[in-house]
């Protein structure tokens, strides 16, 4: 399974603490067995596997959910601002 680099996260979770915004492009698969870092696309997109389904936003609460883990934030910071209903989506940290 291909994720980030150790450095790459840290870096990410240097500039949330920080309180710098910050956003990542990401492509959600839902009803994924394996909850996590599924690659990296050509885009530079990450691919997140999510366990939740598709239904009633409850795969948009559990990415954001999954992410404010990995960054060590809370989900409060973090605001999908484009794709809400799509697989692709930009989440935004924000101050």
């Amino acid at each position: 399974m291909d994720k980030p680099a150790d450095k790459e996260v840290d870096y990410w979770r240097q500039l949330v603490a920080n309180g710098q915004p910050w956003s990542l492009m990401v492509k959600v698969i839902t009803n994924c067995p394996r909850h996590g870092w599924q690659g990296r696309l050509a885009d530079g997109s990450w691919k997140i596997g999510l366990a939740e389904p598709a239904v009633d936003n409850r795969a948009n609460q559990a990415l954001l959910k999954w992410l404010a883990n990995e960054l060590n934030c809370s989900v409060k910071k973090l605001k999908i601002v484009s794709g809400q209903l799509g697989r692709r989506k930009i989440i935004r940290f924000i101050v």
